[in-house]
Parts: structure tokens; sequence; C-alpha cells
């Protein structure tokens, strides 16, 4: 009795003193019944294996709801494993793209296998973290939630295909800078720099990938939504557009360099599209995501109201993306899983919002740890 009385201040003071409604209770009953205290080891014991299989439960909450050392390290360890381990998959010496500059540039890649895979990751781990900087940095959603980036990884990584040092990879991080460029705009005075800017990289990733022109009206989309309607930001934005192409253009002239000619941009209009095998892997990981995207969205318009202007105006600018994916990829003759890369922008922003703002901490849990187990299980597929 008296060894049980002197363990009830630790006890208060550390683990049982996080747990208000337990230790309310816990002392309520010892009060009135002294014999309580011969069952605490017992109780404790009991409380304690709850606590653990509680954290496991929230293990994917708690781990990416608040940006932390460990969520970083998380997705860093995450992103070794799938893009420099034995998921990454080597681009071929005859690989080819659609831009003769990404191909100039590949090239001398191709050599040292090693560094093609550290440059990949490296750009893999930047797209993760630039696009939570853009998610929470702009208030998008919570200042704090990390689960931007590891969406953002889950879903380019679904793909075990796509997962190579490829044209749409590259050509999607100035897509990024550009919108993070076009949300800043918001309310911003004389915002003729940065108008300039987001046009440009847009300009830029269609040089890198010419099927992304389809995605330059982002620019003029955004102009709109963000009330930069001023004439002169629409003349900045066309001369910026075209400015890398006159350099382009110039360079090969001078330099008479053919294969930097214009025709070379366009091949791609009149390729033909490459023959797509769905497996049932392929199918049931597409209805998985399928019906968390239906759900997320579903919650996305119910609380859309409920946001600030600025968060309501962004959400609508990123779904523009999956709008013009219609025809982006209709005009790509890229495989399909290459194609999704441009898509998981909005995706993962609307499951960060739904995982963020979302209070069923068990369904969250298992939806994360669904996704988890379909990703490995189809690197596990595709390596046999």
């Amino acid at each position: 009795m008296q060894n049980a009385r002197i363990l009830i201040p630790n006890i208060d003071n550390t683990i049982l003193g996080r747990f208000p409604a337990f230790m309310s209770s816990w002392k309520v009953a010892s009060n009135k019944s002294p014999i309580v205290y011969n069952k605490l080891p017992i109780s404790l014991l009991f409380f304690l294996s709850d606590y653990k299989n509680t954290y496991f439960y929230h293990m994917i909450v708690n781990l990416f709801r608040h940006t932390q050392a460990v969520s970083i390290l998380s997705v860093l360890v995450l992103c070794i494993f799938l893009w420099i381990g034995v998921s990454f998959q080597e681009s071929p010496l005859d690989y080819y793209s659609w831009s003769p500059i990404f191909n100039a540039l590949l090239s001398p890649i191709h050599k040292f296998i090693l560094l093609e895979k550290i440059l990949t990751t490296s750009l893999v781990f930047w797209q993760c973290m630039y696009l939570n900087k853009i998610i929470v940095g702009q208030k998008i959603t919570s200042k704090n939630s990390f689960y931007p980036a590891f969406f953002y990884l889950i879903l380019i990584s679904f793909w075990p295909n796509t997962l190579n040092l490829s044209s749409e990879l590259i050509a999607v991080s100035f897509i990024l800078i550009a919108l993070n460029k076009s949300i800043s705009t918001y309310l911003y005075r004389d915002a003729y720099s940065k108008n300039f800017k987001l046009s440009f990289y847009l300009s830029l990733a269609t040089l890198l990938h010419p099927p992304f022109f389809v995605f330059i009206p982002l620019a003029w989309i955004g102009m709109s939504i963000f009330s930069q309607g001023e004439w002169r930001h629409w003349v900045l934005s066309i001369i910026a557009i075209v400015s890398p192409w006159v350099i382009l253009v110039s360079f090969s002239t001078y330099f008479n360099i053919q294969q930097l000619e214009l025709s070379h941009f366009i091949t791609f209009l009149f390729a033909n599209d490459p023959t797509t095998t769905f497996t049932t892997m392929n199918v049931v990981t597409f209805v998985i995501l399928g019906s968390l995207f239906l759900i997320s969205f579903n919650e996305l318009v119910r609380s859309l109201n409920r946001k600030s202007i600025k968060a309501r105006k962004s959400y609508i600018y990123l779904l523009w993306i999956a709008v013009l994916f219609i025809p982006y990829s209709y005009l790509s003759p890229s495989s399909i899983w290459h194609e999704l890369l441009i898509v998981s922008i909005p995706f993962s922003t609307i499951l960060s919002n739904y995982f963020y703002y979302n209070k069923k901490s068990y369904w969250l849990n298992f939806s994360g740890i669904v996704l988890l187990i379909f990703l490995f299980i189809s690197h596990f597929c595709a390596s046999n």
C-alpha cells in the first residue's frame, strides 16, 4: 500500500499527467476506496498497452500532420529507398525525349548510372520540399503540415516505370516554380516581375518537354484568378513566353545547330501513342486512388466556403491543372504513367487538405497504410 502511494506523484508528472481524463477518473476511484491502489500495476500495464497501440494506429497522422525533423527524414529515407534503391529504373542509352535540349543534356549522364540516380533522387526530394513550401508558405493549408511533401512523393513513385530521369520530371520542377510565383501575386501590387517570371518558367518547361505547352494558359488563368487583370501584365506574360524560344532560334541559327530547329520540338504531334498494358495491380491501384480522390475532393468542396479567400482561389487554380490534363493526355505521346506526374500536384494538395482537417484518425491511418502497402507491392511486382 505504501509503495503504491509513493508511485503516484511520479506517474502523475510523466505518463498519466498527459492524460487528464484517465487521471481524473483514477483519482476519484482511489479516494473512494484505498483498495484501488493495489490494482495500480495492472491498470498501468493496460493503459500503457493501449497507449502504444493508439500511437501505432495514429502513426501517419502524428508523423506528417506537423513539420518536424523526423517528418523530413522520413520523406528523405523513403525517397532514397524508392529512387536510388532497387526500384529505380535506369534510363536506357537509347532513351528519347521529345525535346532536343533534354536529349543533348541527358546523353552524358547516361554513362554514370550512380550520378544519374543521385541527381534524380535529389530532384524528387527538392520537388517534395518545394511543393510543401508552396502549400504551407502560401497558407493554402496549415503552416505546420508536412502532408503535401509526403503525398506528392507517394503519388509520383506509385508507377515503377516513371522512376527515372525523364523530361516530364525535370519540366515539372519549372511548373512548380511557376505555380508558386502565380499564387504569390495575390493582393500584390505591381506584380510585373512575378508575372514575367512565372510565364518564363512555364515556357522553359515547354522547352524541356514540348507537350507541356498545354499548361501555358496557367499564366493567364492565374492572373485572372488572383486579380492581376491590368493589360501590361498580359503583355509581359506573352513576351516572357516567347523569349526562351527567340533565344533558342537565335542560338541555333547563329551556330547552325540543326538539332535545335523548331521543327524538332513539334515532332510529338505526329508520333504514335505507345501501347499501354494494364495489369490487375494497375486496375486495383487506380480504383483505390480514384476512390480516395473522390472522397478528398468531396470534402474539399464541402469545406471550401470556410477557407480564406486566398486558399479558395489557390485550390481553384491548382484544379485547373487537372482540367488541362485532359488535352495534355490526348496530345502527349508519352506513356500514361509519365503523364500522371503533372496531375500529382493537385491530387497531393487535395489529399493533404483531407488528411489535415479530417478528425477520423483511424480511417486516415488505415488509408495511409493501404497506400504504402500498395506502393511497395507495385514495386515488388515490377521487380519480379
